[in-house]
C-alpha cells in the first residue's frame, strides 16, 4: 500500500506542484516562452519515464499492470478514429461554453497557436499525449482502483488532477468547455480499453490539429 501511495504522489501530486507552482514562480519569469515550454516538456518526460521505472523496479510489477499492452491493427484504427471524432468536438464544446463564459484570447487555442512554432506544438502534442496518459490515466487509474475498488472514485480523483494541471495554461472557458469533458471521456475510454497505447493514440490525435493550425497559417 505504501508503494502505491508513493507512486500516486509521483504521478499526480508532483506534476501538479511543478506546473502550478515551480514552473510559473522559478522558471517562467527568467526564460522565454519556448525555452520554458521545452523545460516543462522535459520534466513531464522524466516523471512519466520515472513512473515506468518505478512500476518495474520499485513495485516489481509488469508494465501491463498500468495498461502497457500491445495493440491490434483494428485497435490502432479505432483509436485514430476516436481521436479524430473527439478533435472535431473541440470547436463544438468551445462554441457551447462561449455562451456562458465571455471569450478571451488569454489562455485560448488562438493564443497558444500564435505564440509557438509548429515544432514546439508538435512536441507539446506528443508530450501531452504520452506523458499525461502514463501519469494521469495508466498508473493513477489502475492504482487508485486497486485501493478504492471503485471506478467512479478513481476516475474522479484522476480527473481532478488532470483538470488542475491544465488550469495553468488555459482560460476558464477552455478548461470548462474542453478539458473537463475530454478528461471525462478519456477516463471512460481507459476503463473501456485498459490500454495505454490506445489512449496515447487517441490523445495525440485529439491535440494534433493545433500543429496543423500553425502550419496552415
Amino acid at each position: 500500500m505504501q508503494k502505491k501511495i508513493f507512486g500516486l504522489s509521483l504521478s499526480l501530486a508532483v506534476p501538479l506542484i511543478y506546473i502550478l507552482f515551480v514552473s510559473p514562480i522559478f522558471l517562467k519569469p527568467h526564460v522565454n516562452g519556448p525555452t520554458s515550454a521545452l523545460i516543462d516538456f522535459a520534466v513531464l518526460w522524466v516523471l512519466a519515464l520515472g513512473m515506468l521505472f518505478f512500476t518495474q523496479s520499485i513495485e516489481k510489477l509488469s508494465l501491463t499492470t498500468i495498461g502497457w499492452k500491445p495493440l491490434s491493427l483494428k485497435s490502432i484504427f479505432t483509436a485514430m478514429g476516436l481521436g479524430i471524432l473527439l478533435s472535431l468536438l473541440v470547436p463544438i464544446f468551445t462554441l457551447a461554453v462561449s455562451k456562458v463564459f465571455p471569450p478571451s484570447d488569454t489562455g485560448s487555442i488562438t493564443q497558444v497557436t500564435s505564440n509557438f512554432s509548429w515544432w514546439i506544438l508538435l512536441l507539446s502534442v506528443l508530450t501531452a499525449g504520452i506523458t499525461e496518459e502514463i501519469l494521469f490515466r495508466g498508473y493513477a487509474l489502475e492504482r487508485l482502483y486497486e485501493i478504492t475498488s471503485n471506478k467512479w472514485v478513481s476516475g474522479l480523483i484522476s480527473l481532478i488532477f488532470f483538470v488542475a494541471i491544465h488550469s495553468a495554461g488555459w482560460n476558464i472557458a477552455h478548461v470548462v468547455g474542453v478539458v473537463i469533458p475530454l478528461g471525462i471521456i478519456l477516463t471512460g475510454l481507459y476503463f473501456w480499453q485498459r490500454n495505454l497505447l490506445f489512449m496515447m493514440i487517441v490523445h495525440v490525435v485529439i491535440d494534433l490539429p493545433l500543429v496543423f493550425i500553425v502550419l496552415l497559417r
